[in-house]
């Protein structure tokens, strides 16, 4: 199966000031997942696993938990980052 690619995001907005004297480029983003298995991601926020995306034939399931024996299921999408998105919007 091929996976996509990760989504680019917009970084945090910073003063004036501050912006005038980064350099040039993209705004670094941290990626919230990590690859623990052939078929499963860990999703984690703020240093804290908030969840897991496990990859079922062409189904994404999100799961809500930081023990993936105990994860409950949030969500089914067709895209990666949807599955992601949906367990990082259930921590808030």
């Amino acid at each position: 199966m091929v996976m996509e690619a990760p989504l680019s995001r917009q970084g945090s907005k910073v003063s004036r000031k501050a912006a005038a004297s980064a350099p040039i480029g993209p705004a670094i983003t941290e990626i919230p997942w990590t690859r623990v298995d052939l078929d499963l991601y860990e999703v984690a926020s703020g240093g804290y696993i908030v969840g897991y995306v496990e990859v079922v034939g062409s189904i994404f399931v999100a799961l809500g938990g930081p023990r993936y024996d105990r994860a409950v299921e949030v969500a089914q999408h067709l895209t990666f980052h949807a599955a992601v998105d949906a367990v990082l919007r259930r921590r808030v």
